[in-house]
C-alpha cells in the first residue's frame, strides 16, 4: 500500500491544533499547535465582528493561511494527504468554509429577515482541498463535522458524543473550557446549551504574564506549607515540577531538578493561583496583599491585581452561565450527577481548585477530565471518514435549547452579582441572598471529596514519533492608508500589543497580535478620528513579525 496520510484539525477560539496521522496503521507522526489566532481579537465575538465589518472574506484568508503554515509545519508530503477533518465552533467552521457567517451575529427572525439572510445548513459536509484554499493533495476529502443547530456547533457535539453523556440516562453539565466556553446541561439526552465568552484569561491572555497551554507554561500551583510549588508544562506537553517559591518574596525556596523554564503562566494556573492565593488570604479580590502587589511564581513570571479582575469575570461567566440553564432546565445544581471538563483549560486545571472558584459548580461530586474532544473527534473522522454520517443521524436526533446568553435577563442578573465579588468584593453570602429574591435558588456547598476521573496523561495523548512544534508567529498583515493622518503616531503608542505601526499615514497591523474589537483604543485615539479600523484590509502572504 502506497503511503497514505491523514490531517486532523481543531480550530479554536485562541488558535488551531493539528495533528498528521499515518493511515496504514492509525499512527500519529506529529503534532503543531500555534499560540494564538491568525483574526485580530480577543474571543469568538471579536473574530465574528471581524468577519462581519471588515469581510468574510479576509477573515476567510487568515484562517486558511494559518491553517496551510499549521500544515506545512506538521511535516508530511502533503500530496500524499487523503483526508482532511477539521472541528470548531460554529463562527471558526463557517470561517473555514467561507460561507454566511451574518445569522451567528444577528439575532431573531425579523433581524434575519430585515437584512435578507439565509442562514446555512451547516449539515455534516464532504468537500474537496479546492473548495477552501487549502493547500493540500487536490483529490483529498475535507470532512465536515455537523452542528447539532446553527448555534451548537460541531465542537459542543464533540463533546457531548466523546462523553458518552447522550446516550446514558441521568443530569450531566459538560464544558469545553477556553476562551470562548461552550457548555451544555444533558437531562436524559435532552440538551440546554449555551456558549459563555468567558474571556482570554481563560486561555492565558489578556494576562500580562499569560500564555497558551505550551511548553514552558505554569499550568498548575500548589501549597508547600506557606510556600508554593510551580507546575510546569515541558516540551512534550507533561507536566513537572518548577520552584518552589515564596510568591511574597519572589524568593525560590527549593530550585526545580529539572531544565523546563517558565515563559508564562496559562489559564489553569491562573485559576490555581486564584483558588490557593485566596484559601492563604493573599488575595482578597480585587487586591493581592504582598509588597509589590503581585503574586511571584518563578522565572520573572508573575499575577497582578489586573489579572486577578480578569480571571473573576472569566469565573463568573461560568458560574452565571450554569445557574441560568439550571433555571432554564428548572433543576437545581445540586441535581447534577456528573461534570465533564474538555479541553486544554478543563484538562490541566486542579478540579478541586475549579470546585472553589466557581468554574464547575461547587456540588460536582463525580468529575470527568476528557482532553480536547474537539482534536480527538476530528481524528475520529480522519480514521473512519463513516462517521461522518453517523455523526449527522447523531445531530438530527438530538433535542436542543440553546440559550443565547447575551440577551438572557437571568444571565444579566447573576452575570452582575458576580462583577460585584470580583470587581467590588462582595460576599458571597450576599450573592446568595441576592440569589435567592431572584427566586435562582442557592449557591450549594463545595464538596470536600469529589472522585475525580482524569482519562489521560495530556490534553492531546499523543503527540506523535516526530513529537510537538509549534508556531509563535500566525498572523499576517492588515494594511491600510489612512487619509487625513497627521503622523503623529498617536495610535501606535496607544496600541496595548505592539500590533500596530504608522508610517506615511500606511497603517499595518499584525493580526495574531490584535485586539481587534475588543480594544479599538487605535480608533479612540486618534485626534483628528480618521482611523477606522473596519478599512484594514489583509494582505496575502506577508508576514508582519517585524512589527
Amino acid at each position: 500500500m502506497a503511503e497514505e496520510y491523514a490531517i486532523a484539525m481543531d480550530i479554536g477560539t485562541s488558535g488551531l491544533r493539528a495533528q498528521a496521522i499515518d493511515l496504514s496503521d492509525n499512527s500519529t507522526i506529529s503534532t503543531t499547535v500555534t499560540l494564538r489566532h491568525p483574526i485580530p481579537g480577543a474571543n469568538v465575538m471579536d473574530h465574528l465582528h471581524f468577519a462581519v465589518n471588515v469581510g468574510l472574506e479576509q477573515a476567510h484568508q487568515l484562517i486558511i493561511e494559518a491553517a496551510n503554515k499549521v500544515v506545512d509545519q506538521l511535516g508530511i508530503d502533503k500530496s500524499k494527504v487523503v483526508r482532511f477533518a477539521v472541528c470548531g465552533n460554529p463562527i471558526q467552521m463557517s470561517l473555514f468554509q467561507n460561507i454566511e457567517i451574518r445569522d451567528l451575529a444577528y439575532w431573531g427572525t425579523n433581524a434575519m429577515e430585515r437584512l435578507n439572510i439565509t442562514p446555512p445548513k451547516r449539515n455534516a459536509q464532504r468537500l474537496k482541498p479546492g473548495d477552501v484554499d487549502l493547500d493540500i493533495n487536490p483529490d483529498a476529502d475535507v470532512f465536515i463535522p455537523p452542528a447539532i443547530k446553527h448555534e451548537i456547533g460541531a465542537d459542543a457535539l464533540a463533546m457531548l458524543v466523546k462523553s458518552g453523556v447522550v446516550d446514558k440516562e441521568g443530569i450531566y453539565l459538560v464544558s469545553d473550557f477556553g476562551t470562548n466556553a461552550e457548555i451544555a446541561l444533558v437531562i436524559d439526552g435532552e440538551i440546554f446549551s449555551c456558549s459563555a465568552a468567558a474571556g482570554p484569561a481563560m486561555e492565558g491572555q489578556a494576562i500580562e504574564r499569560g500564555m497558551l497551554a505550551s511548553p514552558g507554561a505554569i499550568c498548575d500551583v500548589t501549597a508547600d506549607g506557606d510556600n508554593w510549588v510551580n507546575k510546569v508544562l515541558n516540551s512534550d506537553l507533561k507536566v513537572v515540577a518548577g520552584d518552589t517559591m515564596n510568591v511574597s518574596a519572589g524568593e525560590v525556596i527549593t530550585p526545580r531538578d529539572n531544565d523546563t523554564q517558565a515563559k508564562g503562566i496559562t489559564g489553569t494556573g491562573v485559576i490555581s493561583a486564584y483558588s490557593l492565593g485566596t484559601e492563604q488570604d493573599i488575595i482578597s479580590i480585587p487586591d493581592i496583599k504582598t509588597p509589590n502587589n503581585k503574586l511571584n511564581l518563578q522565572d520573572g513570571v508573575y499575577l497582578s491585581e489586573k489579572d486577578m479582575v480578569e480571571i473573576g469575570k472569566a469565573l463568573g461567566a461560568f458560574r452565571a452561565a450554569h445557574i441560568t440553564l439550571c433555571v432554564e432546565a428548572g433543576i437545581d445544581l445540586d441535581d447534577i450527577d456528573a461534570v465533564y471538563m474538555a479541553g486544554a483549560s478543563g484538562f490541566y486545571v486542579d478540579p478541586l481548585k475549579s470546585l472553589t472558584v466557581g468554574q464547575i459548580p461547587a456540588c460536582s461530586w463525580d468529575i470527568y477530565q476528557i482532553g480536547n474532544t474537539s482534536l480527538l473527534m476530528a481524528r475520529d473522522i480522519v480514521e473512519n471518514p463513516d462517521l461522518l454520517d453517523e455523526l449527522q443521524e447523531v445531530a438530527d436526533g438530538m433535542q436542543g435549547n440553546h440559550i443565547t446568553l447575551a440577551t438572557s435577563e437571568i444571565f444579566e442578573k447573576i452575570y452582575g452579582l458576580e462583577l460585584a465579588v470580583c470587581e467590588q468584593n462582595m460576599p458571597l453570602w450576599k450573592y446568595d441572598e441576592w440569589l435567592e429574591s431572584y427566586g435562582y435558588g442557592n449557591l450549594p456547598e463545595v464538596e470536600d471529596d469529589p472522585e475525580i476521573h482524569r482519562l489521560y496523561d495530556s490534553d492531546i495523548p499523543d503527540i506523535g514519533i516526530n513529537g510537538l512544534s509549534i508556531i509563535e508567529e500566525v498572523g499576517t498583515k492588515l494594511e491600510a492608508k489612512i487619509d487625513g493622518c497627521i503622523n503623529c503616531k498617536a495610535c501606535e503608542n496607544e496600541c496595548p500589543e505592539n500590533a500596530l505601526k504608522i508610517e506615511d499615514g500606511v497603517a499595518t497591523i499584525r493580526s495574531d497580535f490584535c485586539n481587534g474589537s475588543a480594544c479599538f483604543r487605535c480608533e479612540r485615539i486618534c485626534p483628528e478620528k480618521v482611523f477606522l479600523y473596519e478599512k484594514m484590509f489583509y494582505i496575502q502572504g506577508e508576514e508582519s513579525v517585524s512589527l
